[in-house]
């Protein structure tokens, strides 16, 4: 299903661009070094997120909590057998489908009707409504929204905002799903050593 949703948007982006003559293909680019920079400058964008998401996520806040479990859940429901080429094509679909519709479609657009700023805050914005699993997690996504939507705008550059996405979705996922087992781990060999 994810990866139907995820593929879903990038069509959905395609399509408000050619309706909207948006350029993307002008976000892109070329092969050789600009386009080494700008995964280059999608890597280092991860730090930054991934930092975040750690504070966020060992933190005893009770809201933090909740978020833990409902984002568990979630996994849980989607990607049953913890595989990582399932966290792999669900993370490379949603950097590309999401930073396509929200970054390249709709902030060029929105942008494109009022000024590249407004663009960039109305677009961050419906970015954590579609992240809304918590008030939290909707800060958080309006967040990584405005980061992905100023790189954008400051390097007229799709690609370092999709493997930023990506690689973020991909760790996250992976550090979620591996975190699990790690009490029951931590048990076993507690009771191993007794």
């Amino acid at each position: 299903m994810a990866v139907v949703v995820e593929g879903g948007l990038a069509l959905i982006a395609l399509g408000l661009a050619w309706l909207f003559h948006v350029p993307l293909r002008e976000m892109f680019p070329p092969v050789g070094p600009p386009l080494m920079n700008a995964i280059m400058r999608g890597l280092l964008a991860t730090l930054p997120m991934l930092a975040i998401f750690l504070l966020l996520v060992n933190s005893n806040w009770p809201m933090m909590r909740q978020l833990r479990e409902q984002v568990q859940w979630l996994i849980d429901e989607m990607f049953p057998s913890r595989s990582i080429g399932q966290f792999a094509m669900v993370a490379i679909l949603a950097g590309v489908g999401e930073e396509l519709l929200f970054r390249g479609a709709m902030q060029s657009i929105l942008g494109n009707w009022t000024t590249p700023v407004i663009g960039l805050v109305i677009t961050s914005l419906l970015f954590g409504l579609a992240h809304a699993l918590s008030k939290l997690y909707f800060l958080f996504a309006v967040a990584v929204g405005a980061f992905l939507g100023w790189m954008t705008l400051k390097y007229n550059d799709l690609v370092a905002p999709m493997v930023a996405h990506g690689m973020y979705d991909f760790l996250a996922l992976v550090y979620l799903s591996r975190r699990k087992t790690q009490p029951a781990d931590e048990t076993r060999i507690v009771n191993d050593e007794l």
